[in-house]
C-alpha cells in the first residue's frame, strides 16, 4: 500500500540497485539526498560520498529518478532560513522533481520555493517551534 518508497544511502552505495528498483517501481522510487560540504551524506550522516552532489544528481537522473528529497544539513532544525539558491538550481534540473529540506520557516520562503519550481517542501521545527502556523501553510499552497 505504500505509494513511495525512498532510498537514501543505498542510492549512493549502490546505483545497481537503485537503477533496477526504478526500473520495476518507477515514480514510486524517490531518492533522499541529504547535503554536506557539497557532497551527499550517507550513514545517518556520519559519512559523504566521493562524488559531488552535482555528479550525483547527474548519475540519478540517468538512471531514471524522477523525485529527490534534497536536504541542506547546515540549515536543518536552524530555522535561519533555507537554502533558496541551492533550491533554485536544482529546481533548474531538467527532469527532476526536488523536494525542499532543510531550513524553511517562512511563508515568504514556501512562496519563492514554488517561484523557482520546486515540487515540495519539507517543514519540521518551524512548525514545532510554531514559527510556522500549519493552518496557514496549507491555505497558502492550497491549489498550487
Amino acid at each position: 500500500g505504500a505509494s513511495r518508497v525512498i532510498l537514501g544511502t543505498a542510492a549512493v552505495t549502490d546505483p545497481a540497485f537503485t537503477a533496477q528498483a526504478v526500473a520495476q517501481y518507477g515514480e514510486k522510487i524517490a531518492v533522499g539526498a541529504d547535503l554536506k560540504d557539497g557532497k551527499v551524506a550517507i550513514k545517518g550522516w556520519l559519512e559523504t560520498s566521493q562524488d559531488s552532489w552535482e555528479t550525483f544528481f547527474d548519475r540519478m537522473q540517468a538512471l531514471g529518478v524522477r523525485t529527490v528529497i534534497c536536504t541542506d544539513i547546515s540549515r536543518d532544525g536552524a530555522e535561519q532560513g533555507t537554502n533558496l539558491d541551492l533550491y533554485r538550481e536544482l529546481a533548474g534540473i531538467e527532469g527532476l522533481d526536488i523536494t525542499a529540506s532543510g531550513g524553511v520557516s517562512s511563508i515568504e520562503e514556501l512562496r519563492e520555493l514554488q517561484t523557482i519550481g520546486t515540487k515540495a517542501a519539507i517543514l519540521g521545527k518551524a512548525l514545532y517551534t510554531g514559527r510556522l502556523d500549519l493552518k496557514t501553510v496549507i491555505e497558502e499552497v492550497e491549489g498550487c
